[in-house]
């Protein structure tokens, strides 16, 4: 029994453009302005970091050609770096970064419905946020149709209500007065303080882009992965940067740089104020919990195919050892529906018990940075060796390539370091947890030499 090749393009493009547009759209504006001090800076940082989620997204759509199986990534860093590597990565997607994403993003879901009724109760949040989990368990238990055509649905409406959004902004909502600006050279000195200011601004954006990789991990589900991939990844990442610049812009039009500076969390709601009065803050409110919304879904449909593609490698070996039920209960395959429902359940079930024992999204995400980055570069990186190898002339190959890998790499390396230096406890947390790795998997390849 297989996963079956039953998702088009359709889908693919919502699970890259859902999953990347969550509640950081509406928030983020308001932070870069802290950094920024001119309006052609915010437009260049949100473009930079659309680039640079370009190389990885461009570089992930080529691997997922090479390799188009179920968890690219997993069999990217096994075929280029030996099974360790591809361990390793899997692993930190099963321990931390997958339940961990899961549980973050369901966590604001939670707040927002609470902030929609206007209720003040903890307890409530975390209703609404396993709440919201079971939903999409239930969803996809149905099928690969079932998850993938809930994300379609849940993309369009959120696409729509943004682009609703910014055509009141423009057109119904009265434009700010002029700005007087300077730029990054007379605000701050110096080729060291013009360098820290893109470092901050990439910082405080790039997050934002985040699960523009989650579609890979269905590679081994898609039609016609060939074309479909490419255009999906592609296609989904450049449609989300210039939907960006976009908001930015109608953002901008309605009020200052200074306001965003003052008023960080009330940008979104003060534009659409404008935009549409009092009903305003109604509607952003509904579109940044449908937002969200739909980014939970597009991480509950993707992070189980990984799992399942990274377990299954080591099912046998693991059948020897304690961790024998565990890795089959992670590769079990529903017969009926081709669903992974072991990895599934095991998803949502961690992403509850996190939700229970940390309860905010700030002490999840802290511990995700680092480990999260670190498999981003070794499946990037692994484009240099692969290509070589498995690469065919009809094969869709990375635009300008070495570099677009390249770039992709060294950025995230310097936003990797940046992070263990700006949140040392939670970086140094989730290191020791992916270091756990290393002991499971050489009791996993004792029991394999064993066999032999």
């Amino acid at each position: 029994m297989s996963l079956q090749r039953k998702l088009g393009f359709a889908t693919i493009f919502a699970i890259v453009t859902g999953n990347m547009v969550g509640s950081g759209l509406f928030f983020t504006p308001g932070e870069l302005a802290s950094v920024a001090v001119a309006h052609w800076q915010v437009y260049f940082f949100w473009g930079l970091c659309g680039l640079i989620t370009l190389c990885g997204a461009l570089t992930l759509a080529e691997l997922s050609i090479l390799l188009p199986r179920p968890g690219v990534m997993y069999h990217s860093a096994t075929e280029a770096y030996g099974p360790f590597a591809g361990f390793f990565q899997g692993w930190v997607q099963i321990l931390i970064s997958g339940p961990g994403s899961i549980a973050g993003i369901a966590i604001l879901f939670g707040e927002l419905a609470n902030q929609m009724l206007g209720i003040q109760s903890d307890s409530l949040r975390i209703v609404w946020a396993i709440s919201a989990i079971l939903f999409f368990v239930a969803v996809n238990l149905r099928g690969a149709e079932w998850g993938g055509g809930t994300q379609v649905i849940i993309t369009a409406a959120k696409i729509g209500g943004i682009m609703a959004l910014v055509v009141g902004a423009i057109f119904f909502a009265a434009p700010a007065p002029l700005e007087v600006v300077t730029s990054v050279g007379e605000a701050d000195d110096g080729l060291f303080a013009t360098i820290r200011v893109i470092g901050l601004g990439v910082a405080v954006v790039l997050f934002t882009y985040d699960g523009w990789a989650d579609a890979s991990h269905l590679a081994g589900e898609v039609k016609n992965p060939q074309k479909n991939l490419p255009l999906a990844m592609g296609f989904g990442v450049v449609f989300i940067t210039l939907m960006y610049l976009l908001v930015n812009y109608a953002f901008l039009r309605v009020v200052s740089l200074d306001f965003m500076r003052e008023n960080p969390t009330l940008v979104a709601m003060s534009v659409a104020k404008a935009a549409f009065g009092e009903t305003g803050s109604i509607i952003i409110s509904v579109l940044m919990w449908v937002s969200i919304f739909g980014a939970l879904g597009g991480l509950i449909m993707s992070i189980p195919r990984l799992y399942y593609a990274t377990v299954s490698g080591f099912k046998e070996a693991a059948s020897k050892t304690f961790l024998g039920p565990f890795f089959n209960a992670l590769s079990y395959l529903s017969p009926k529906r081709s669903v992974p429902t072991g990895a599934l359940l095991y998803s949502a079930a961690i992403a509850i018990i996190a939700i229970l024992f940390f309860g905010t999204f700030s002490r999840i995400v802290g511990f995700l940075v680092v480990p999260l980055q670190c498999i981003n570069i070794m499946v990037v990186s692994s484009i240099f060796i692969l290509r070589p190898r498995l690469s065919k002339p009809e094969s869709f190959r990375t635009p300008g390539y070495p570099f677009v890998p390249a770039i992709f790499i060294i950025i995230m390396s310097m936003f990797m370091v940046s992070a263990v230096i700006y949140n040392p406890l939670d970086s140094l947390v989730g290191i020791v947890l992916s270091l756990s790795a290393i002991p499971v998997y050489l009791r996993l390849k004792k029991a394999k030499n064993e066999q032999v």
